[in-house]
This record gives C-alpha cells, structure tokens and sequence, in this order.
C-alpha cells in the first residue's frame, strides 16, 4: 500500500496511483502530440517489461502505462531516461501543451506543430498559480484550454472573377456562402473564417484579406466547462508566442495560488484582463 507522501512525490514525476493503492500509470510526454516510431516501440518496452503490456491515449495525446509496481518504479524512471523518453505532466504549472495537425491538414490556418513546440520549450512544467492549458488549433473549433490558439483565414472577395461555379458554396459547412445570378454572395455573420472557399476558389474570385490565429483565454473544462474569451482579434502567425507571453505574465502578476485564468478572470473581470493583456503589446 503506497503512503500519502510516496503518493504526492510520484505524482509530481508522472506517476499517478491506481485505485488499488498498489499500481501506478506513468504518463510519457509527446511532443506537440506526436511520438517517434522509436519512442513508440521504447514505450511498448516499458508495458511490456513492467505493466501488462497495454498502454493508453489521454485527452491531452500523451500516453499513459498502466499496472506498474512501486518496486519497479524507479527501475522504470531509470530506463526511461536511458530511452530518453519524458514523464510528468501534472501539478500547478503548465500542463503538456496539445495542437492539432494543422501543420499537414488541408484545413490548417497556422502552423500548429510549430507553434506548439516552440510554446513548449518556453512554458511546458513551469509554474502558474493554478494548473494551467494551453491548446493550439488550425481551423475554427471551440475552445476550452486556458489559452486557446484558433487559426482563421478572413476571405475577401472579388465578384469580377465569380463565375458562379458553386464550388465553394459546396465546401462552406457553415452555410455562409449562396450563389445568386450567378455571382457568390458572403453571409459574414454566420462564417466563421475556416479559410476553406478561398482554398476552394479556382478563378481568384475569393482571396484572403486576413491570416493568422484568434487567441482565446479562460476556457476550461471537466467540472467546470467555460468556453475561452477572445482577444478580439486576429493576430499574425508570427506574433503568437509574443501574445502568449503577455497572457503569461498577466496571469503570474495577478493570479493567486489556487486559480485559472478563468478564476483570475471572473475575479478582476474579464473585460480588465483582457485589456491588461492587450496594452502590453
């Protein structure tokens, strides 16, 4: 039977007790939710050798090794590092950052792998009042991270060039596009800038007058579901992990031990934390 205090050390290395009291679950960390081939096999070692040869996915694309003993787990700790796999993922600090396959995805706006592993390298397990989400996306989706990054493509359009195909009328899921007398017309309150007519588009009739991403704060999930609040404007690819510095340090400054940045917002308010956040840049 592991003790309190065992318990509380090694969830702070990844290793999470079971319900039996007996058994851990190390949680192996991926990179912006991708896995080496190597890792892989590496990981299946593990299982194999000290659990009972499964593994599992979470929520957050890292994967977790069930059923291993507390005798064997400083012998896994040990192999691991040997392998050079990474383990942790838990605490009041930065949680493993998530991203989309925007990076490869027709639908992609940013370069969502990127962006996600240059954010971990600066963020991932460092401290924050509270534990802290960040998730990045390449297409319009809602977002429920503590800092949410959503890439948009704003179209604009060029009714000389229309001839009225229908094609991307066709790909609009939203239903913000409708083609009448032969020319398209764009319903905006109803897009929600996926970017896909202008990827569409083979007579230039559809252009793109804004790229880059919507970032959100606030969102969170599990007992308390709230969707993130956005900045209120689309930011250029390149000045994404700047904005996040920003949403950083106003979270560190005013946050207090204990809460998320929805709490920090639903305390000072969140118009108040936004605008702090956007006079910094």
């Amino acid at each position: 039977m592991v003790n309190e205090k065992r318990q509380k050390e090694m969830k702070a290395l990844g290793f999470l007790l079971q319900n039996d009291r007996e058994h851990y679950a190390v949680r192996f960390l991926s990179r912006a939710g991708n896995f080496t081939v190597e890792e892989l096999n590496n990981i299946n070692g593990i299982a194999k050798k000290y659990g009972r040869g499964y593994s599992g996915l979470t929520t957050r694309l890292q994967i977790e090794v069930p059923w291993i003993k507390d005798e064997d787990a400083e012998k896994v700790m040990e192999e691991a590092k040997s392998l050079g796999l990474r383990h942790g993922g838990t605490g009041q600090k930065i949680r493993p950052l998530v991203a989309c396959k925007g990076t490869v995805c027709l639908h992609g706006n940013i370069d969502t792998q990127a962006i996600c592993r240059e954010l971990e390298e600066k963020y991932f397990a460092t401290d924050t009042p509270h534990k802290c989400k960040i998730g990045i996306v390449g297409c319009a989706k809602a977002n429920i991270n503590d800092i949410g990054i959503m890439g948009k493509t704003i179209p604009e359009f060029n009714l000389d060039n229309c001839v009225g195909c229908g094609i991307c009328v066709k790909g609009c899921r939203q239903k913000a596009l409708e083609v009448v007398n032969r020319k398209v017309v764009y319903h905006e309150e109803v897009c929600v800038s996926c970017g896909e007519c202008s990827r569409l588009c083979r007579t230039n009739a559809v252009g793109i007058k804004e790229k880059g991403a919507e970032i959100f704060v606030g969102g969170r999930f599990g007992r308390g579901i709230r969707i993130g609040d956005s900045l209120g404007k689309i930011f250029e690819e390149k000045d994404i992990v700047f904005v996040v510095d920003k949403i950083m340090e106003c979270y560190r400054e005013i946050g207090v031990k204990g809460e998320r940045i929805s709490t920090v917002m639903d305390r000072v308010g969140k118009e108040k934390f936004i605008s702090e956040v956007l006079s910094r840049q």
